[in-house]
């Protein structure tokens, strides 16, 4: 089986600068790279780079960038069959600015492809999926994929980035596993609590929401009113461009293989902090399957990553759960030790 990525691609053409301008001024850039982009294809291509079977599905333009696009999937060995091009359509780009702190300034022109219609994606083949991965930027596609994948219960995942709040409500309704941005989640209201707690009542079993550094906190139907949290590793970040969409790719890879939600959440967190520590967009996901990640242990493909974080966190066994005043989630904390890049390396390249 392989999972299935839906919704945006795009071509992100980024600049290394020392800082960004705050007013009308040239720059010169340290650094230029092209590099494919849009959140459910640079989550592929973290699949992909972790050793799983992946297909995108979405539309782009007919045009040069549209060719781009869809060689460096194909580079990335991703699935392309079902990316589909619109004649007369521009394909989505970017101009991506990166300081010297690995913080993003992001100037995107989104595709007309992305308000078409979803009637051509092969839905019938979600059912031998492992997992169905979600944007909100195509929300036709997204939300076809999403009820397919619950008549065939596949486990489906929402990348929740910013969105109008009628595409993201009618997008919870759907979604099992829903992971925003603090800035999507803000679509919902100003309380996050809240608006993980209505993720939930719309039906998703997991509401999680991703704080950066500050790692990522979710609950779960099981337990509502109880607010996890898994706290994120400790390393220098040099750029954070696409960190969100590996977290979201490593998660449906996690969920794929049927891993317990901390489990899920403690290897995503691993995945993008890795990203975090390495120049480009997804050029700076972590790979698995083509070279096995090592750390003091065992490099088995398939455990070495969980065996990473499992050491670099080293878990305690104590938790502590805090009630709160007025009876909302309680907290479930863990506690960890910091992660260095130093405490991850590939092999076999």
């Amino acid at each position: 089986m392989s999972l299935i990525c839906v919704g945006h691609a795009a071509l992100d053409r980024v600049f290394t600068v020392d800082a960004w301008p705050t007013g009308s001024a040239k720059i010169a850039a340290s650094r230029f790279e092209e590099s494919g982009g849009g959140m459910a294809a640079n989550a592929a291509v973290a699949i992909a780079r972790l050793g799983e079977r992946v297909a995108f599905w979405g539309p782009t333009g007919a045009d040069a960038t549209a060719d781009t696009i869809e060689a460096q999937l194909r580079a990335e060995h991703v699935d392309v069959a079902h990316l589909r091009r619109l004649p007369g359509v521009r394909s989505s780009s970017s101009a991506v600015l990166i300081d010297a702190h690995g913080e993003r300034l992001v100037v995107g022109f989104r595709s007309e492809a992305l308000q078409s219609s979803a009637h051509w994606l092969p839905l019938d083949e979600i059912a031998a999926a492992s997992a169905v991965l979600v944007d909100v930027r195509w929300p036709e596609g997204a939300a076809a994929a999403l009820q397919a994948a619950r008549a065939h219960h596949v486990p489906a995942i929402l990348d929740g980035e910013v969105a109008e709040r009628t595409v993201l409500e009618r997008l919870l309704a759907l979604a099992e596993h829903v992971v925003f941005s603090e800035r999507g989640l803000s679509v919902l209201g100003p309380d996050s609590e809240a608006g993980l707690t209505l993720a939930i009542e719309r039906g998703a079993s997991v509401a999680a929401v991703t704080r950066g550094e500050r790692g990522v906190e979710w609950i779960e139907k099981s337990a509502p009113r109880e607010l996890h949290s898994c706290p994120a590793f400790s390393v220098r970040a040099v750029d954070t461009l696409a960190a969100g969409d590996v977290f979201h790719g490593a998660y449906a890879v996690a969920v794929s293989q049927q891993r317990s939600v901390e489990d899920a959440m403690r290897f995503a967190s691993a995945a993008a902090a890795i990203k975090c520590t390495r120049p480009g967009g997804r050029a700076g996901a972590p790979a698995l399957g083509r070279s096995k990640l090592s750390c003091n242990g065992p490099t088995d493909q398939t455990n070495a990553a969980s065996a990473c974080s499992e050491a670099a966190h080293n878990r305690s066994a104590s938790r502590s759960s805090l009630a709160s005043r007025d009876g909302r989630a309680s907290r479930q904390s863990t506690k960890y030790l910091p992660l260095t890049p130093e405490t991850f390396s590939e092999v076999a390249r």
